[in-house]
């Protein structure tokens, strides 16, 4: 009998400590991710859009104060007049945080169903939501907010889909934190 209970309490010791051992690696560098990416489809926007259209993001924090991109679509149904980061969760419309091409900071997007735009992010480039917590110029706050996947980035086309084609929720990169 007192077998058994030794035996049973070791596996039980056991599974704590697997258990103990996976948790902390799951939640390893999560608060400090120094890269992002994101996938970009119609169906990710809100409301969803029936589109070809697809792209990616890439981002990676290169200094305490910038964040560089690459932003790729293709096949859109209009051609892109803008895209941006905006703070939200997947499904959830919120306020734009950095224009990454057809703002006042970036340059104008890549014309046409297909198109690459690669540039940086710096706190002047910040422009908010301040009504969800981002100031302007809080590169802090948005760095923040990517880092728990509370940012999307997204494609506007016109005339097709002026208040987005295609979007795709940025999330932390994990394993090896490159992109």
């Amino acid at each position: 009998m007192r077998r058994v209970v030794l035996l049973g309490l070791a596996v039980v010791v056991g599974v704590l400590a697997v258990s103990a051992v996976a948790f902390a690696d799951r939640g390893h560098g999560k608060g400090d991710s120094k890269s992002f990416s994101a996938r970009l489809n119609g169906w990710e926007e809100d409301p969803s859009q029936v589109t070809t259209g697809k792209g990616s993001f890439r981002a990676k924090v290169v200094s305490a104060t910038r964040i560089d991109f690459k932003l790729t679509y293709q096949d859109l149904e209009g051609p892109a007049f803008m895209a941006h980061i905006h703070i939200g969760s997947r499904h959830e419309s919120g306020g734009i945080s950095a224009w990454l091409c057809g703002g006042t900071t970036q340059p104008a997007c890549a014309p046409g169903p297909d198109g690459t735009v690669e540039g940086s992010i710096e706190a002047a480039d910040i422009t908010g939501p301040a009504g969800q917590g981002v100031e302007p110029g809080n590169f802090v706050d948005l760095l923040r907010a990517m880092r728990k996947g509370e940012t999307y980035t997204n494609v506007h086309t016109t005339p097709r889909a002026p208040g987005g084609e295609i979007r795709g929720q940025n999330r932390p990169n994990h394993h090896g934190d490159d992109h």
